[in-house]
């Protein structure tokens, strides 16, 4: 499973478009997401050791997520979730090459992005981002109107976790 999500993400990301792209689409629970990713451009960041074949890349001194070797050709620029009428902008710092123009899901196959909230503020949310080389996963919960990333990994099982049961657990 996890190859073929790699390979179907791969494939949308390298016919993305060169500039910046916004996807916008309505989760399963009704909560409107809109992605705003951006062409990476080396002047806005910090950059350590980013090589063809260099492991230890760093970018604003840290390890980037969704970067395999080289530089990435995009960053999330902004994550907003809204949820009748409150809108929530989701810490969306160190990565890149995320998301390109792939729809939310393939029927059957996968969805890359799910949530809900309870009330309007209070919601969690998890998504699936790669380039194919360097997936990763990162979970947020919005807790009394405020928003939080709790999760950023690349770790194989988390991704797995997560591919698996994108939404969620309902709220008590």
């Amino acid at each position: 499973m996890k190859n073929l999500m790699a390979i179907v993400t791969f494939l949308v990301f390298i016919v993305s478009p060169v500039k910046g792209m916004t996807s916008t689409f309505t989760l399963p629970s009704g909560v409107k997401i809109n992605i705003v990713e951006s062409i990476f451009q080396k002047s806005l960041f910090k950059i350590e050791g980013c090589t063809e074949h260099s492991s230890s890349c760093r970018i604003n001194g840290q390890i980037p997520f969704g970067v395999a070797f080289n530089l990435p050709k995009t960053y999330v620029k902004s994550i907003t979730i809204s949820y009748r009428g409150k809108s929530y902008l989701l810490d969306v710092s160190n990565m890149y090459n995320a998301w390109g123009s792939r729809p939310l899901e393939y029927p059957g196959v996968i969805r890359y992005f799910g949530g809900k909230c309870s009330d309007t503020k209070n919601c969690q949310f998890r998504g699936l981002f790669s380039d194919a080389a360097g997936s990763f996963v990162a979970e947020w919960q919005i807790i009394d109107g405020i928003p939080i990333r709790t999760v950023l990994t690349g770790s194989d099982d988390i991704v797995d976790l997560f591919m698996k049961h994108i939404d969620p657990p309902e709220y008590d």
